[in-house]
């Protein structure tokens, strides 16, 4: 190899490895990004389903905020040289990061506004503009995000994002009410109910597709695992008599 050969191959080097900190840069810029609405989320999960309706009006996300900063992000990976590859990874990891912090704030906002009546009945997807579903559609998703056509892995991924938040928030509720209370009667035990129909629901959904792709199929196993879970916390609660408002996905 003649020295301007090693030159050369030195520069190329260093060239990929500028391209992998712009990327990494863009991925930490990002990330920072979604804190604030991270946060919001979980001090979502630490809020009775009875109390949440004045959060969510103060703080939920916009859904033109999350369609700006994700197509910002978007347009920094596609300007950048570097491989095909590289820049579908970033890409999807934007994208599904977005999914979550939005069927997130749907999530919550459902069960806020199902909280306000007695019985609780929460619509599972959105039928009129009035009847907004628990769980954002594909379609709701790709006309917030302005996209022609959804990434169906990176919304599953989302939704499984979501399953966990669910499990999440409804042990906190549990036990901050079996903590909290004197033996009082609380409508916020029947987020358990609720809570279980909708991951039953998203696993009877789920066993529909055939999955290939690894990732998804791994994330799976842990639907299964968090449904069972749910049924043990209502089956534990009904026990106790603790449920007594009737709640219903429908």
């Amino acid at each position: 190899m003649s020295l301007d050969q090693f030159f050369v191959s030195i520069k190329d080097d260093i060239e990929q490895l500028n391209r992998k900190s712009s990327l990494q840069e863009i991925e930490h810029q990002f990330d920072l990004t979604l804190i604030p609405y991270k946060s919001i989320i979980n001090e979502w999960i630490n809020c009775s389903p009875t109390h949440l309706s004045s959060s969510i009006i103060e703080k939920g996300a916009s859904g033109q905020t999350i369609y700006e900063n994700y197509h910002k992000y978007k347009s920094l990976i596609l300007d950048l040289d570097c491989k095909p590859s590289q820049k579908e990874r970033f890409l999807s990891k934007f994208l599904e990061d977005s999914i979550y912090i939005l069927v997130a704030n749907r999530y919550f906002l459902s069960i806020a506004n199902g909280f306000i009546t007695d019985p609780i009945e929460i619509p599972m997807i959105t039928n009129t503009v009035s009847d907004v579903g628990v769980i954002m559609n594909p379609n709701e998703v790709a006309e917030i995000l302005f996209l022609d056509k959804i990434d169906y892995q990176s919304y599953l991924l989302a939704l499984l994002r979501l399953v966990d938040t669910i499990v999440e928030y409804t042990t906190t509720t549990v036990i901050n009410e079996s903590v909290g209370s004197s033996g009082a009667k609380s409508a916020n035990y029947s987020i358990s109910i609720i809570n279980s129909q909708i991951v039953s629901k998203l696993q009877n959904g789920f066993q529909l597709l055939d999955l290939k792709n690894d990732m998804l199929r791994k994330r799976y196993d842990s639907l299964k695992y968090n449904s069972q879970r749910l049924n043990k916390i209502v089956y534990d609660l009904s026990l106790r008599n603790l449920i007594t408002t009737k709640g219903e996905v429908i």
